[in-house]
């Protein structure tokens, strides 16, 4: 099983653009309004020396406005027809005008993903002002800017490793053999959960794990051995035989075996682009001792999860089974 490099980001805030019709209108009502402050009635107000000074705030204002305008020209443009909406980008997919009603993205839904930016000097080094980032799913084609660069080359690159990623098949055995019939349409923790303490404490899964036969809280009066961690860190490097995933089930039985030495491991899958691989991940990571700091919340991943696989997750991380 081959898997795509983790995501290189973590959350990319898009917001919709100016159009250059409201930037038109914009600047005539400034430049009016500054006409206007230099030559009105209530000049002498102002100031005593025949509207000087209003007509210096009034170039001045017209030159900050103009900055300002400058710097929104500077901004690339949207393609042509698309739709400029508030965006997040994080490693499972894209949250449309995140909040209760966000429209999720998934990766198996977006076709590419495209960045434009502008550049200018600063001091004489190139520097990049400003992007605009377009996603382009089978019917739509969504746009979002931002300031400066929004670092999402590696998602331009593998977009296509991270839609296969996260529409494999996970795994209920650790050779990536047997696939969950009901991966994608429904949750699934907790049939993997339950496959975990399957493998943990029957005598055909000890003898798969290298465990002494009987309940694996036996086996959690001390440390898992060489050979188990062996197998849970094949298993969860996707170095198996099958083409079903298998690393979910691997951090669970890790992280109901105490197998602290693939700690490594699971902080590596904790940005994994499929969002069960993510999440579990991260909760056998927290139940094992890693900091919250260091792996990541779970909740960041909660727009992606089913309700019940939020929660079951949650009691792993707890050290609740």
């Amino acid at each position: 099983m081959r898997c795509a490099p983790p995501p290189d980001f973590r959350y990319v805030w898009l917001v919709p653009g100016p159009s250059f019709r409201a930037l038109t209108l914009a600047a005539g009502t400034v430049g009016l309004s500054s006409l206007g402050l230099a030559l009105g009635p209530e000049t002498a107000a102002w100031s005593l020396t025949s509207g000087s000074l209003p007509i210096g705030l009034a170039v001045a204002g017209g030159a900050a406005f103009a900055v300002g305008l400058v710097r929104q020209i500077q901004r690339p443009r949207a393609p042509f027809g698309a739709r400029e909406v508030n965006m997040a980008i994080v490693p499972w997919g894209v949250l449309v005008d995140p909040g209760a009603e966000a429209r999720i993205l998934r990766w198996s839904a977006i076709r590419k993903v495209e960045v434009e930016v502008k550049h200018t000097l600063r001091g004489g080094t190139p520097a990049i002002v400003s992007s605009v980032v377009t996603v382009q799913t089978e019917h739509d084609v969504l746009a979002g800017h931002a300031p400066g660069a929004v670092g999402l080359e590696s998602l331009t690159v593998n977009l296509d490793a991270y839609t296969d990623e996260a529409s494999r098949p996970l795994a209920t055995d650790l050779e990536g053999m047997d696939a969950l019939d009901e991966d994608g349409l429904g949750p699934v923790v907790g049939l993997l959960l339950r496959h975990a303490q399957e493998l943990c404490s029957t005598s055909r899964g000890a003898a798969r794990l290298h465990l002494p036969a009987g309940d694996y809280r036996r086996a959690l009066l001390r440390a898992p051995g060489p050979e188990t961690v062996a197998v849970l860190g094949r298993a969860l490097a996707g170095d198996v035989p099958g083409a079903a995933d298998p690393r979910p089930i691997a951090a669970l039985c890790a992280a109901l075996l105490g197998a602290q030495a693939v700690t490594p491991k699971l902080l590596r899958l904790s940005s994994s682009p499929h969002p069960i691989v993510a999440a579990v991940a991260r909760a056998a990571a927290l139940r094992l001792g890693v900091a919250p700091a260091k792996v990541g919340s779970i909740e960041e991943v909660d727009e992606f999860l089913f309700e019940e696989d939020r929660v079951i997750i949650a009691r792993i991380a707890a050290g609740i089974d």
